[in-house]
């Protein structure tokens, strides 16, 4: 005769035990003290880590600890879906570990005729790979991506067999990529899982780091001549929510928006990774609400006498348009900087920091990189950044937060 399958609680009480003392507290029937006792139970394990599991739109969704690698929560995060541009998370890693960033890379036809998202490379082009890198996270270039793969490997399909070879080496066991952008390939597949540990591996280098924390910069481009082209995240979480939010965005039809990302909230940081979601940035919400154990956001009070008008409550947001990748949300930025670097080393940096000093500019260091202004005008950091480069530095103009 087989049992009864008996869940027990971390007191040891079974669950029919559960059961018979709750319907004897919903009906008054319990003592005054262990009526206490169960409601200061139900206080600690109120909704966050422990509580009930987040509602998702995402077909695969996972959340780890970013110091431990211990999985705080999954669901699916071990079945191959389609990463979309997630996929370029690895690329720019193989791109920062080169060795290379300082090269020049031309753009091929083929290049230059990679499907969009782009920023429009053309055949002859020339540009660092430092700031392909930078196309790549932000503005998630596909365009960018193809010209890293053919400088660093020579081909597409041979970049690709490096990914592959690279990913096996951290532990990403249930993917395969076929080339460096995620547009749809067949056999081009990544897991949840896999995912975020590519991106806790991607963490460990600062320049990661750095660049998934910058909002906005203008990279040179050389051509018949040399023009800046301006660059932006896809991150809407990185400014404007609770807590600061470093990460990748991808979309394809096939895959739907996927996203991997990081943050940190009480000493504590916590990796998330979503692919297949249609509410990407209130699944990613979710995550981060339960994985800090904090309850998830609620929605504003308003009182009766301040209710918008019927017209605005009507209104409804405007569909994203359907590109085969990134649709991109370009927001207001306050102020703006003239950024030098990163530099190889901090010491180094502090070098530069000093001969900017002697010839009168004052400079931040922020990691390995110096900072100079605070402009409220993109034009006034312009012209700044265009004193500095008659002086042979190769400064470019970030948006700050």
């Amino acid at each position: 005769m087989r049992r009864a399958r008996v869940e027990r609680t971390r007191s040891g009480m079974d669950n029919h035990r559960m059961l018979r003392l709750c319907q004897a507290i919903g009906s008054g029937r319990a003592p005054g003290g262990v009526a206490a006792l169960v409601a200061l139970v139900g206080l600690a394990f109120a909704p966050g880590q422990a509580g009930a599991a987040p509602r998702l739109t995402a077909r695969a969704a996972l959340v780890i600890d970013a110091a431990s690698g211990e999985t705080i929560w999954a669901r699916n995060a071990d079945d191959p879906l389609p990463p979309a541009s997630t996929t370029k998370i690895l690329t720019a890693i193989l791109a920062l570990e080169s060795g290379r960033l300082d090269e020049r890379f031309a753009v091929s036809e083929f290049a230059a005729d990679t499907a969009p998202s782009k920023i429009n490379l053309r055949p002859g082009q020339r540009m660092q790979l430092r700031d392909l890198v930078y196309a790549v996270l932000l503005n998630s270039a596909n365009d960018a991506a193809e010209v890293v793969a053919e400088g660093l490997a020579g081909s597409q399909a041979a970049f690709a067999a490096r990914m592959n070879e690279k990913a096996r080496a951290i532990g990403a066991t249930h993917t395969h990529f076929a080339n460096p952008h995620g547009l749809t390939a067949s056999g081009h597949v990544a897991s949840a899982r896999d995912l975020a540990l590519i991106f806790r591996y991607g963490m460990r280098l600062p320049l990661f780091r750095e660049m998934l924390e910058t909002r906005r910069v203008e990279v040179p481009l050389e051509g018949t001549g040399i023009h800046l082209v301006s660059l932006h995240s896809h991150n809407r979480l990185l400014s404007g929510y609770s807590y600061p939010v470093i990460g990748k965005t991808g979309y394809t039809r096939p895959a739907r928006r996927c996203f991997v990302g990081a943050a940190a909230h009480d000493n504590r940081e916590i990796i998330i990774a979503l692919l297949g979601a249609t509410d990407l940035w209130g699944d990613a919400k979710r995550l981060f609400a339960y994985g800090f154990g904090a309850a998830a956001e609620r929605p504003t009070v308003v009182m009766a006498g301040m209710l918008p008008m019927p017209t605005v409550l009507a209104r409804r947001a405007e569909p994203e348009a359907e590109v085969d990748d990134d649709t991109a949300e370009a927001r207001a930025v306050s102020r703006f900087a003239v950024q030098l670097g990163p530099y190889p080393t901090r010491r180094s940096a502090l070098t530069a920091r000093a001969r900017l000093a002697r010839r009168g500019y004052t400079a931040m260091l922020t990691g390995r990189a110096l900072r100079l202004g605070s402009f409220s005008s993109e034009g006034r950091a312009r012209r700044l950044a265009g004193r500095l480069r008659l002086t042979g530095y190769r400064p470019i103009v970030v948006g700050l937060n």
